[in-house]
């Protein structure tokens, strides 16, 4: 019984067995009942026919004899001749042959044949009964015609035939139909396990993906390919599979990113704020001497204040800006003084590190539709991320083309390159390519990029990186001109 609760496969096969037993049985008894019906009517028509042969034959009484054993005996049926009055002259067949008898049929026939059975025969009609004949000694059904002799009925033929008869023909029929019957069940058992077995095979094997899935194991498949509900259901389900699989590993690497921020930004944030305690220190303790010295302490408490203010309003920018309160006016003016004023802003890095700058922008580049201080925050975050990543003696080049109404802007450097699996990453905040650069390193927050990517894609323009690893890298960006639709 616990077997038939839990297995799917059995409640199938057990729903459809009985099903199959159900419509055998309906089925059974309903052709029984007609298989009868037809029996008795044909039986029915058979001694009405005999009667009416018998009773035509009887043309004289001389011959009645010989004819009514002949019929009888060939037809396997009891046929007696009586007279007006119920008094029987001949009865042959079923183990009787009687002639000229005084016994009426009327006293031995108890409720089979009644008078009023014998004066309807009498007076012209067919009569059909059926119940037991005491003479025979058998249960009959019976058909009563009269005999008619020159226009004048002048008694009645009785044909019987056994029921026992009757019912052993049907009874015959229906071991046939129970046989046959049977028979469908065991093949519709064998057949109905297969079915079920072939149905519930692939719900078992999706039971076993979803528990392993359950566990964390997203390698595990449904090997289904049909087109019905449950192929439908098993493709969802590895649909699903997938779309997990993609989505924890997103998470895992987002919350990797947040921890590896909160790490890189602890330190971003001790690191200035333990050279700006250093140099305080120093001038509460007077170990900085010379007026030099303590220019030099309160220089760097400012540069790196600068860099706390630098970080912090990155944060908040990007904030305003992921929230959607970030609200960019845009205006149509000249970008070459904006390019040139961002190039001149890195120059004392980039003199620093001997990089050679080229600026290439065209006379007839047109004006943009754009915002000029957020255009110069992009162009020095991607300049100062070229800076970053190019060595010592590169190279780094800048230029703008005009492509069907915009305008394109790339900064190219020859630093390392990044990685093919890594550069869908870069946009994302908090997310560094070099993890074990700090910014006073060289590296970065991990939120530049991303500020670049949202100031881009706010002022209606589109950004996107080339990059050959060990050859450079290239970032360019869109904007619309000032006559270009947006």
């Amino acid at each position: 019984m616990r077997f038939f609760k839990k297995s799917i496969m059995a409640k199938l096969w057990l729903a459809i067995v009985i099903l199959v037993l159900i419509i055998t049985w309906t089925t059974g008894m309903v052709q029984s009942n007609i298989i009868k019906k037809v029996y008795y009517k044909l039986q029915t028509d058979s001694i009405l026919r005999q009667g009416n042969e018998v009773a035509g034959a009887l043309s004289n009484e001389e011959n009645a004899r010989d004819k009514i054993s002949l019929i009888s005996e060939l037809t396997d049926t009891n046929i007696m001749l009586v007279d007006r009055d119920g008094y029987i002259l001949e009865c042959h067949g079923m183990g009787m042959n009687m002639s000229l008898t005084k016994i009426s049929i009327l006293e031995h026939h108890g409720d089979l044949i009644t008078m009023d059975d014998l004066k309807k025969v009498l007076a012209g009609e067919r009569v059909l009964k059926s119940g037991r004949n005491e003479i025979i000694g058998a249960e009959v059904l019976s058909a009563l015609v009269p005999v008619i002799n020159g226009g004048r009925t002048t008694g009645a033929v009785i044909v019987s035939s056994s029921i026992a008869a009757i019912e052993g023909q049907i009874s015959e029929y229906q071991r046939i139909i129970l046989n046959v019957g049977i028979g469908g069940i065991i093949l519709a058992t064998f057949l109905s396990l297969a079915f079920s077995r072939s149905l519930s095979r692939p719900l078992v094997q999706m039971n076993k993906v979803a528990r392993a899935l359950a566990r964390g194991d997203f390698s595990r498949k449904v090997a289904v390919k049909s087109e019905d509900e449950i192929g439908v259901l098993a493709d969802s389900l590895n649909t699903l599979s997938g779309d997990l699989q993609e989505k924890i590993a997103t998470l895992e690497r987002l919350d990797q990113t947040r921890k590896d921020f909160v790490a890189g930004i602890s330190h971003e944030l001790r690191t200035p704020l333990t050279i700006i305690q250093g140099y305080a220190e120093a001038l509460k303790d007077n170990v900085a001497e010379s007026e030099e010295d303590r220019r030099d302490c309160i220089d760097g408490i400012v540069e790196e204040a600068g860099r706390l203010k630098r970080l912090v309003f990155d944060l908040l920018d990007l904030r305003r800006m992921e929230s959607g309160q970030e609200n960019i006016e845009l205006s149509v003016f000249d970008i070459a003084p904006v390019l040139i004023k961002a190039a001149e802003k890195m120059g004392v890095f980039i003199e620093q590190k001997e990089i050679a700058l080229d600026l290439d922008i065209p006379e007839n580049i047109p004006p943009v539709l754009a915002n000029p201080d957020r255009l110069q925050q992009i162009l020095f975050n991607l300049l100062e991320n070229a800076v970053r990543y190019t060595p010592t003696g590169g190279s780094i080049r800048m230029n703008t083309v005009v492509l069907n109404g915009f305008v394109k802007i790339s900064v190219i450097d020859s630093g390392p390159g990044i990685p093919e699996d890594e550069r869908e990453f870069i946009w994302e905040k908090f997310y560094k390519a070099d993890k074990s650069r700090t910014r006073r390193e060289g590296g970065g927050t991990g939120l530049g990029l991303a500020i670049v990517k949202r100031l881009a894609e706010n002022m209606g323009g589109r950004i996107y990186v080339e990059s050959t690893p060990g050859k450079g890298t290239t970032f360019s960006f869109t904007l619309s001109t000032g006559t270009a639709p947006r």
